[in-house]
Formats: structure tokens, sequence, C-alpha cells
């Protein structure tokens, strides 16, 4: 029996997001340059309290040709026993274990201090420093660094701040897109589906609403010229994990309520296509961030992009071309805002992003972290 590649850990299906959906990409893409992949996903990943959204579960099947189970538990300390038995038993070259959030530290620790010498061990991570950091982060960060051999990442942000910690042996990434995305349909047919306005420009806010994403600054924006002079609306897209009732006051406040579309939940496919397809401009005005899935689906509905000056998501942007680079100053906003929406700049980015995005697929992100872990491990 050919012994198991890569043995990759953490949210894959079931559970919906980002992190299960690139989990998924990231098995195909080595399954299609020919390892062998095997995937362990959290039969219970938090507690209900520390969880703010309706469902953690996605209504999507599950993808064809993947060797999932539904195995591991964030917080028994027996369940972890008996995984890293298990990866034992399985011995794989090289297990991946995805990390985004000092919580999952201490299981991880827990499984790799039992697991093999001769099992390389990798941490994919999607953020080093929490956006909403907490007194026990660093430890917590220096608890898993005991036991990783190399390290992965989705930016070059996150790369800097691994580096900067420690001489890791660190892969810089980037960001692919995923390729089980629709295709852009027309602006028409997509606001026809949604009853929105033909005529007016349209920015995209979308994702889970949390306050490290500078919605708030957004908002102030649309009420400031040069935007507020326009027609343009804002269209708000997902699940909040604050309380709405905050940004809805800040709306009136503003005198907002007819420029602004709030869907207060998360997206599926077949909406997320529909609200990039009738947008013009994608909003990221973070206060903080390393890196954003939101970035990859507007390359893939080839809609520019506008955001904040901070490291991970303004370098792709720059380098490609593909949109405009703000301070979370709200008049500058506004006025970048604008500028976007002329049709001479907006057909310029979106040539400039269909130009870029053949060079982010998952299959030229896998091909370059097999040459970097079988060289480096």
């Amino acid at each position: 029996m050919q012994r198991v590649d890569y043995l990759l850990i953490g949210p894959s299906f079931p559970f919906r997001g980002g992190i299960a959906e690139t989990q998924n990409e990231l098995a195909k893409s080595l399954i299609s340059l020919d390892k062998k992949v095997k995937l362990f996903t959290f039969k219970k990943l938090y507690p209900n309290f520390l969880f703010p959204g309706s469902t953690q579960l996605t209504s999507e099947s599950q993808p064809k040709g993947l060797d999932i189970e539904t195995n591991l538990h964030s917080y028994n300390p027996l369940n972890w026993l008996k995984i890293a038995r298990k990866i034992n038993a399985i011995n794989p070259k090289f297990i991946v274990f995805r990390y985004y959030t000092p919580l999952l530290a201490l299981c991880y620790f827990s499984i790799m201090f039992i697991l093999k010498k001769e099992i390389k061990k990798i941490a994919l991570v999607d953020n080093w420093t929490p956006h909403e950091p907490k007194f026990y982060d660093i430890f917590l960060n220096k608890l898993l660094t005991k036991k990783i051999d190399s390290y992965l990442t989705l930016s070059n942000k996150i790369y800097e701040e691994l580096i900067f910690e420690s001489n890791f042996n660190v892969f810089s990434g980037f960001h692919p897109i995923n390729s089980f995305l629709p295709k852009k349909i027309s602006k028409s047919e997509a606001r026809k589906k949604l009853n929105w306005d033909i005529n007016v420009p349209i920015i995209l806010f979308y994702g889970l609403i949390r306050s490290y994403k500078g919605l708030d600054n957004l908002l102030i924006a649309f009420s400031k010229p040069p935007i507020s002079l326009s027609n343009a609306k804002l269209a708000i897209v997902g699940e909040f994990y604050e309380p709405i009732k905050k940004y809805k006051l800040l709306i009136k406040k503003l005198k907002l309520e007819e420029k602004i579309y709030i869907i207060p939940k998360f997206a599926d496919l077949n909406s997320t296509q529909l609200f990039f397809s009738s947008s013009d401009v994608i909003a990221l005005t973070y206060k903080s961030a390393t890196q954003s899935g939101v970035l990859p689906l507007a390359y893939n509905f080839e809609v520019p992009i506008l955001t904040t000056n901070l490291v991970g998501l303004k370098t792709p942007i720059i380098n490609d071309k593909s949109g405009l680079v703000c301070s979370n100053d709200p008049n500058e906003i506004s006025k970048k805002l604008m500028e976007m929406l002329t049709l001479e700049r907006k057909d310029f980015f979106i040539k400039k992003i269909k130009n870029s995005s053949k060079k982010y697929s998952w299959n030229e992100y896998s091909k370059q972290i097999i040459n970097f872990l079988e060289q480096n491990n």
C-alpha cells in the first residue's frame, strides 16, 4: 500500500467558510500532482458559546475524491491521544496542521508530542498574530513552534511575522483562487435576480462582519464627498459576528438608509456569484489583517479592489495593479472609491485582474510547497 504523502489536519468538509474550502482545495491539488492525501477534520471544533454564528457546517455536498475522516476534538485530551496513535499507524511523510488561532496550539502540540520523529510536522499558518489579541496568544504560539519543522503561508505578511519571530523554515506563499468557484455572469442578469438597481454603481463589503474589518469607517466614508454626492450604493453581505444594531444605528445617524443594502447572512456559492457579479468595487477597509479570502474571490469575479494600507492586503493589489490602496481615513476612502468608479480606471483594473489571475492557482501553490518541503525536510 502506498504511504500517505500528506495528512492534512484542520477544518475541511463538512465545515463551511474560507479555511475549510481552501483545505479541500489544497488536498485536491496535491492529489492532482500524484500525491496520496488524507484529511482529518473536526467532529468538535469550538464550544457553542465561543461561536457567534448560526452554524459551523456547510449545506454544500462533499467534494469528490477526498478521503476525509471526521474524528478530531479540539478540546478533549483523550481524543488527542487517540488521534496521535492513529497518525503513527498511518505514518504519513508530512502532516500539515492548519493554524489560524492560538486556541488550537495545545491540541496540535499534544498530538505532535506523541508522533514519530520521522513524520515531518508542518504548520500552514493563516494568522499568527490574532485580529483580536488575548494575553495567552504569545505563549500558545511559542508552544506550537517547539514541534514544527517547517511553516507554509498564504501571504507575505505572515511570512514576515514568522521570520521575525525566529529563524524558522518558512515558505512565502500566496492565496490561490478556489477552482470550484462559478464564473462571473453579466451585471444586468445578476442585479435582476437580486432586485438591485441596474443603473447605480455598487460597492461590495463581503464576509463575516467583525470590528477589525472596518465597516464603520466605510459607512462614514459613504457620508463624505465625493462618494456621498454620487448615486453609488453600498452592499453589506455577511453574517454579523457582533451586534448588527450598532451598524444600523450608525447608518441612521449618517442618514444612509437609501444608500445601503444589508444582507446579514452567510452567502452560499450561488449568492456569492450574484453579489460579486453585481458589484463595481470590492471594499476591504480593514483596520488589521494578514490576508483575506475575499481577494481571490474578487479576482475570480474580476472586480477591482480598494484596500487599506496593510501589507497582507496591499501587496498583490500593488503588484498586479488590480485596484487602489488607501488609509483608514474615511475622507480618503471616499475619494478613492470615486476614482475607482470612473469607467477608464475600472476597465484598467479589470484588464489587470484578468492578466494576473492565472498565476494564483492551487496547482501552482502546491507545486511550490512540494518543492519547498522536499528540499527543506
